[in-house]
């Protein structure tokens, strides 16, 4: 059957060419200032001085959701040799910015939904870019590929599948895991169903720490998500804007993955979110093994664009 809330830009403090690695050399971990919702918890990581610019990395672009509305991108299937390819689609920017696509937003139609798994520019004009995607939605592959829009972004549990295993049966057992604690049936095991469900389901928290975010003048290269004593994981970007416009898709994925007892929140030891920390920043030897199984690093010219790293 098968082939196989936009934040406003306020920051633009970048990482310099001598000194762009998302690893301790670099940054700093707030431990002592972490922001608080219930039960998440968001620890920032800030740059530790403001470095020298770096032209690689834009930081004046479309976000992918933006680019569609505006019917900026051609996004369709990709053939080969007659048959669309589940793994990848084409994206066409007929625009006059950068585009930013990002690891775990979700596509809704083709002949299957997609969650992208890469984070990466595609520059202005390009006039035909490759995507690497998971389907997301098992059950049904269409004669006739349906218009694809913008799906919103994907839960943190189904990105850690996707990025610390990929491989695709690995993903359809994970969404099929969502179906089954939900207690639903379905033939086609559609994850964006399940992923609008669960979308705001504390609009509080969230708002909470969209005006956070909005009211910070401060660098943040990314934050420690945290529920309770779980680590859900880590998103680091090569500049302050990227971390900015990403903070709403990454909330929504964070906010997924809570706990969601009634119980007030638990505090997490500091010697586990240190020995994390650790792991994935340390140095680039340390993160390089770390991320090797537990998440993934993303590049713009040989140097980081977008980490993103999963707990245990």
């Amino acid at each position: 059957m098968f082939k196989q809330l936009f934040l406003p830009i306020i920051l633009s403090t970048i990482i310099g060419t001598s000194n762009a690695q998302l690893t301790y050399a670099n940054l700093k971990v707030e431990f002592d200032s972490a922001w608080v919702c219930n039960h998440l918890q968001l620890v920032p990581v800030r740059y530790k001085t403001d470095a020298i610019k770096d032209n690689s990395v834009p930081t004046s672009f479309l976000s992918l959701e933006q680019a569609m509305k505006q019917k900026k991108v051609q996004v369709r299937e990709n053939y080969f040799e007659g048959n669309a390819d589940v793994r990848t689609i084409i994206i066409r920017n007929n625009s006059k910015q950068n585009v930013l696509v990002m690891d775990g937003e979700l596509l809704q139609g083709g002949k299957q939904d997609r969650m992208i798994s890469e984070t990466k520019f595609i520059p202005p004009g390009k006039e035909q870019e490759y995507l690497n995607v998971f389907c997301i939605e098992k059950g049904r592959w269409s004669k006739k590929p349906k218009t694809f829009t913008h799906g919103g972004f994907a839960g943190n549990n189904l990105r850690k599948v996707a990025d610390s295993t990929a491989i695709q049966q690995n993903v359809w057992m994970e969404i099929e895991k969502q179906f089954a604690n939900g207690s639903k049936v379905t033939s086609t095991y559609p994850y964006l169903e399940i992923q609008q469900q669960q979308l705001n389901k504390d609009t509080a928290c969230i708002n909470y720490f969209i005006k956070k975010m909005a009211g910070s003048d401060s660098a943040y290269a990314g934050f420690i998500a945290v529920s309770d004593t779980t680590i859900i994981g880590c998103d680091l970007f090569a500049n302050a804007t990227l971390t900015t416009s990403s903070f709403p898709n990454l909330l929504q994925a964070y906010m997924q993955a809570t706990n969601n007892s009634n119980a007030g929140p638990l505090t997490i030891p500091p010697k586990k979110l240190g020995d994390f920390a650790e792991k994935l920043l340390g140095n680039e030897d340390k993160q390089k093994l770390f991320l090797q199984h537990h998440g993934k690093i993303f590049l713009q010219n040989k140097k980081p664009l977008h980490i993103v790293a999963y707990g245990n």
